[in-house]
């Protein structure tokens, strides 16, 4: 297993298995994923989540574009990722890059946990990957 620290992921170069299962406010402060882009149009950075905690959710940073904190997901009285569950209340986030943002070459995008809460390691907010996509 690997580390449950803030990790640098590249896109084209790391293996899927390396991107983190889920994200922890307390002990995860952004995963940073390096792009390689050919297109600098607009993009649509699609997250999609299977469970959160505490309203956990994620807030991404392209380079030097911020998005805007997304609504709290619904709550579910659960622990969902530290009781090993796999269904939740699935979450849709679609973070439009706008243009001019992404350039040629590499681009960073750090994909932060954010919420009004707070709590110790893995029971800190936090929300489960199902996938990320960008188009």
């Amino acid at each position: 297993m690997n580390s449950w620290g803030p990790i640098t992921f590249t896109i084209g170069s790391d293996d899927e298995s390396a991107f983190p299962m889920a994200q922890f406010l307390a002990s995860h402060f952004g995963e940073d994923n390096t792009h390689k882009e050919n297109s600098t149009g607009a993009r649509t950075l699609r997250i999609r989540t299977t469970s959160a905690f505490a309203g956990g959710r994620p807030q991404i940073t392209v380079n030097d574009f911020t998005s805007d904190i997304p609504a709290a997901p619904t709550a579910v009285d659960s622990r969902g990722v530290t009781r090993g569950t796999w269904r939740g209340i699935n979450q849709v986030y679609d973070y439009d890059i706008p243009e001019g943002t992404l350039v040629a070459g590499d681009n960073t995008i750090t994909i932060s946990t954010v919420s009004g809460s707070s709590g110790d390691d893995f029971l800190s907010p936090n929300y489960v990957y199902d996938s990320v996509e960008l188009f």
